[in-house]
């Protein structure tokens, strides 16, 4: 199966502190570098769980896009975009298990870019990654982008991404954006969902995936719920998990959307681990 995503691809710097910050102070620290971004951490996810995968976002040709680029073609995902300038990036400070954020998008350009083309020859989903319609200046370009991968077939799937983010935008603007996406999936967390203003995802063919954190997922269709708790095991680091739960059910539904957010948790860091 062949998933293609849309969206942020970015610096994932992951800050973790055992003991919390210190104020005005020194604090020992383990920071890991890595790829990241909401767009290619699904992409990422899929490669691992067995399927193949393409990223269409910012190409941004700095030292730190290298090493983002390299990470993502490293783990079989192809890279797709044009050329733009400043790497954007994510700082993930990890405490006890549960985390925060600071992100900056970088460069922005590429958003101007985004429409049809050869990326999304033969994809099976296009995955659509809500921070891509809260940021561009031309939310038609990604709807009718969309409009052309189902015209061949491929079935979409959007995530609502930010709360904040949403609110800040307007939710009655976004939840119309996502509606004309006409998706078959929609993932958000509880947070993201309650600034929804409209019924896509609670019904009819659409599958709303609603991420509950450390109490599991639910998958509702045509008003049925399939609630299911987190699988047990370790909690490293809890940052990726809705990207991989996400991955896991455009390949293989709601059962390898649990295995997949287990498997990001267990490790610290939203990529999946690199093989031994």
């Amino acid at each position: 199966m062949l998933v293609a995503c849309l969206g942020d691809v970015m610096l994932d710097v992951i800050v973790e502190l055992p003991h919390g910050l210190t104020t005005d102070d020194d604090t020992p620290a383990e920071i890991d570098f890595s790829a990241g971004g909401q767009a290619a951490n699904v992409a990422t996810w899929v490669t691992a769980l067995g399927g193949r995968a393409r990223v269409f976002g910012p190409r941004a040709d700095t030292g730190p896009g290298h090493l983002v680029e390299d990470a993502l073609t490293g783990h079989g995902v192809e890279v797709w975009g044009t050329t733009t300038g400043r790497t954007g990036a994510v700082v993930s400070l990890v405490t006890g298990g549960t985390r925060s954020m600071a992100s900056d998008p970088g460069d922005l350009s590429w958003l101007e870019e985004v429409r049809s083309g050869a990326w999304l020859d033969g994809a099976d989903w296009l995955f659509v990654s809500g921070y891509a319609l809260l940021r561009t200046p031309d939310p038609q370009r990604v709807v009718e982008t969309a409009a052309v991968a189902r015209a061949h077939g491929t079935r979409v799937a959007v995530d609502l991404s930010s709360a904040a983010m949403v609110a800040s935008f307007g939710a009655d603007h976004f939840s119309s954006l996502c509606q004309a996406l006409r998706p078959s999936a929609v993932f958000a967390t509880d947070g993201e969902w309650a600034t929804s203003t409209g019924a896509f995802g609670a019904g009819g063919n659409t599958v709303l995936v609603l991420k509950h954190g450390e109490r599991g997922a639910s998958f509702v269709l045509d008003g049925v719920t399939d609630r299911r708790a987190a699988l047990a095991g370790p909690v490293v680091d809890v940052t990726g998990a809705g990207d991989a739960l996400a991955a896991g059910y455009l390949l293989g539904g709601a059962d390898l959307a649990m295995t997949a957010a287990a498997r990001c948790v267990a490790h610290r860091g939203a990529q999946p681990p690199d093989e031994p």
